[in-house]
């Protein structure tokens, strides 16, 4: 396999975030006669189906991933579980429900899809009773890895046919990184090598089983970590705070968004260093989320009000599609259904009626 196809083998993190927004003077609008690629984008329909009202508790929906690879949409609803919905998100059925399942009980943070066999994926939450699960056979039950808790993510060493070593990032915490060789049987943490002014250390990225990258916040010394010693020394290698996870995209490029004052920063040499996207200063996203990548490369964020999307790399972004109804906690694409899927949780003890939207958008089309 060349680099590139060994690169894109990382990339199967389809990853669920937080919100993004905050339009700046690097987008550009598409109306009737700027060659929107899709001429009817459609408007934004409820699909929170039967999750509506379902008892939760503060954080209710937290997240929702597109499979790469069926017609398969999961939602994370805390306390509950993980839902799928195979018909487009008209209805909505509880997976782990196989004999000998370990039981969900946490906040999702994120889904990290096994490019090889997507069928195989791993689950990272907060609170709950563990942080990280890993299913075999397409959700129907799920393994509790490790007694590790209260995680904003996980990451997993795709170079590796074995998938032995996974790195896992705290919740609010300073230098609490968790890092496994055995698969996630056991965890070790390698956080204490961070700066102490680093941030909450929350968002990891494995690149391979020697080198890792960790994304921090809340703090001045916040930014983009790197190690090639696996996790024995850090170094930082973006100064300034970045949200949610990164997209490593087809070309493996990967895309991080910042913290507070929005953009995107993009490496190029596996995370060493790293680059504004759009230019310095560039705010045409909103603060906190996640970034995904459609069709022919385009990437696909949460604007101020709308959809933005660039097909250049994210040199330039486009506004596109009907107005967000509401402030989303992040956007997935799927391809099955031709739709985009905003949601949003609030600290109500159950699911919002519209915690879940959908906006027809084709991204096969020219």
């Amino acid at each position: 396999m060349d680099v590139d196809g060994a690169r894109a083998m990382k990339s199967a993190v389809v990853l669920i975030a937080l919100a993004v927004s905050g339009c700046g003077s690097t987008v550009e609008y598409w109306g009737a006669d700027g060659g929107s690629p899709n001429p009817n984008p459609g408007v934004w329909d409820n699909a929170t189906a039967n999750l509506a009202g379902m008892s939760s508790e503060c954080g209710n929906l937290t997240l929702l991933s597109a499979r790469p690879d069926v017609d398969m949409l999961i939602a994370g609803v805390a306390v509950r579980g993980l839902w799928s919905s195979t018909d487009g998100a008209a209805s909505w059925t509880q997976l782990g429900q196989g004999s000998g399942s370990d039981i969900i009980t946490n906040r999702t943070s994120a889904i990290v899809y096994d490019p090889a066999h997507p069928g195989i994926f791993h689950e990272s939450g907060i609170y709950g009773t563990s942080a990280v699960y890993k299913t075999t056979d397409s959700g129907t039950t799920f393994t509790r890895l490790g007694n590790i808790y209260h995680s904003d993510g996980v990451s997993i060493d795709f170079t590796d046919p074995l998938r032995r070593t996974l790195l896992a990032g705290g919740h609010e915490q300073g230098q609490k990184v968790y890092r496994s060789s055995d698969g996630g049987g056991t965890w070790t943490e390698v956080g204490a090598g961070l700066p102490a002014d680093s941030g909450s250390s929350s968002i990891p990225l494995v690149m391979d089983a020697q080198t890792h990258l960790m994304g921090t916040y809340a703090s001045d010394g916040a930014g983009v970590f790197r190690t090639t010693d696996r996790g024995v020394t850090w170094n930082q290698v973006y100064g300034g705070a970045v949200r949610s996870h990164p997209l490593v995209a087809s070309d493996g490029a990967i895309y991080w968004l910042l913290d507070g004052s929005g953009g995107v920063i993009r490496t190029t040499d596996d995370g060493a260093t790293w680059t504004p996207a759009g230019g310095a200063g560039a705010t045409y996203a909103r603060n906190g989320g996640n970034i995904l990548e459609i069709s022919r490369g385009r990437l696909v964020t949460l604007g101020a009000s709308s959809l933005v999307m660039s097909s250049d790399r994210g040199a330039t972004w486009r506004t596109f599609g009907a107005t967000l109804p509401f402030q989303p906690n992040g956007v997935a694409y799927s391809s099955f259904r031709k739709g985009f899927y905003i949601w949003h949780f609030d600290c109500t003890v159950s699911v919002p009626a519209d915690a879940i939207m959908r906006m027809d958008f084709d991204d096969s089309a020219p």
